[in-house]
């Protein structure tokens, strides 16, 4: 059924545009791992390189395009699709027409609803072309008509995964980023659920953390890499002890590595946040920090990005997707345990780890916490989709609870910084010791605030379902 015939039939004014056509070169490695892994480089003469990402299922990503003119070095494409292709050579591996199509919904009253974008796909085969496929994308709507437009979807031609996967699965011979079925809730498939969703999000932003990229890349990238640790601990019984260690480990050192330069952007986020608090006469006097600190941050993402260009990378992203697509099993495991008794032991841990705090914590016990909390967190948003609102609602109160400790860090990284500047003579020094002032503040309210986001986090009440 035509677009404009579906939505009017459900009570939708629908003004089409003229369609527009276009042929591509779409382009890929041998085994197809941008498409086996949602994503999608194509070229047009006229138009240049289109980039494509899909979100393969992650409900926290949207499918995004990003365009380039003909032009465009090669070193920019391969940087783009550096985490998908994992060192392999891209070359065109399809050559295929794209019929496109933007249709505007409004209501019965005028108002705007919904923008679609509507594609046919097909594929050029000898002297024929083939109609391989057609999807529909939603690129803008009105929130009060988000579920009467989607009830109005005919899933049986919306397809939002890479164009070059649909068009010849057979070539697609990559490990594909696939999400288990919404009803598999037993352990190994919540496992499987959340590691490929931190996958998807980790390729997904590596080709941002270019200066091109989203600012906040990194600490997207982090987080993947965070829940793929933590959700190698929470599921350990079930592992290959083993394989499920190495990989920890070598997440880790890359963690740390990121961290050193996602310590950097939140020091001169912090800084410039600080300098705001001056008086008027004393701003100009803090930038000697403000620079001393964009010039460490610059120095540390130059290195950052060169080590991703190196092959001790790629190896770390190949590990990485072999083990999400074929997880290696504990072969001493008879019976399968419970998801809830996987989640209860780092609830478990945490909840015993603050009992032994008294008083005020310091620096570094406070940290632990927040570590711990991180662990508590993504193992109770692992469970959510077996558990439900349950286990959904827990996670978001430890995430509060690891907002404040995590302002408490940040403001503890920011003091220990301005102190190592306040060596420096004369005005500066006094401004390190300004700002340092004004960041202890901060760091009190974090410290005093963080046992009432522990009380709402821990009540016993919310946790009923770990004993489940």
């Amino acid at each position: 059924m035509s677009i404009p015939r579906q939505f009017n039939d459900h009570g939708y004014r629908v003004a089409s545009s003229v369609p527009t056509r276009r042929t591509v070169d779409l382009y890929d490695t041998g085994d197809r791992r941008l498409a086996a892994a949602g994503a999608e480089l194509s070229f047009n003469r006229r138009d240049g390189w289109i980039w494509r990402r899909d979100n393969l299922g992650n409900p926290k990503l949207t499918v995004r395009e990003w365009r380039a003119p003909a032009s465009t070095p090669r070193q920019t494409l391969d940087e783009w699709s550096r985490a998908y292709r994992r060192g392999r050579p891209l070359a065109s591996r399809a050559s295929v027409c794209i019929h496109r199509r933007v249709h505007r919904l409004t209501s019965a009253g005028g108002q705007h609803a919904a923008t679609l974008v509507e594609e046919r796909v097909d594929e050029h085969r000898g002297e024929l072309w083939l109609r391989r496929l057609r999807r529909v994308a939603v690129v803008e709507i009105d929130a009060a008509h988000e579920s009467r437009v989607e009830a109005a979807f005919d899933d049986a031609v919306l397809d939002d995964a890479a164009t070059l996967a649909l068009l010849r699965p057979a070539l697609a011979r990559a490990p594909r980023l696939r999400l288990p079925e919404a009803a598999a809730d037993g352990p190994r498939e919540l496992f499987v659920r959340s590691i490929t969703l931190s996958m998807i999000q980790w390729l997904y932003f590596d080709c941002e953390l270019s200066a091109t990229g989203s600012p906040d890349a990194l600490r997207k990238l982090r987080v993947a890499l965070r829940r793929l640790r933590s959700d190698l601990q929470t599921f350990a019984p079930l592992l290959d002890h083993e394989a499920a260690a190495a990989l920890r480990e070598e997440l880790g050192g890359f963690a740390a590595r990121l961290g050193v330069v996602r310590d950097a952007e939140v020091l001169s986020s912090r800084l410039g946040e600080l300098q705001s608090m001056l008086d008027d006469a004393d701003r100009e006097s803090a930038l000697p920090l403000i620079q001393t600190a964009a010039e460490q941050l610059l120095t540390a993402r130059a290195q950052l990005l060169d080590e991703l260009s190196g092959g001790e990378y790629i190896r770390l992203l190949d590990h990485a997707m072999a083990a999400v697509t074929g997880p290696a099993w504990s072969e001493q495991v008879d019976e399968i345990v419970s998801v809830t008794v996987l989640a209860a032991k780092p609830w478990r841990r945490l909840g015993k780890f603050v009992q032994t705090l008294d008083g005020i914590p310091d620096d570094q016990q406070l940290h632990r916490t927040r570590i711990l909390a991180k662990r508590v967190r993504y193992a109770a948003d692992a469970c959510a989709p077996a558990v439900g609102e349950s286990a959904a609602r827990c996670a978001a109160r430890v995430a509060e609870l690891q907002t404040v400790l995590g302002e408490q860090h940040d403001a503890v990284v920011t003091r220990e910084w301005l102190h190592q500047q306040a060596g420096a003579a004369g005005e500066l020094a006094y401004t390190a010791g300004q700002l340092a002032a004004l960041e202890l503040s901060r760091l009190r309210d974090a410290t005093r605030n963080w046992r009432d986001a522990w009380a709402r986090a821990s009540r016993s009440k919310d946790w009923r379902w770990l004993r489940s």
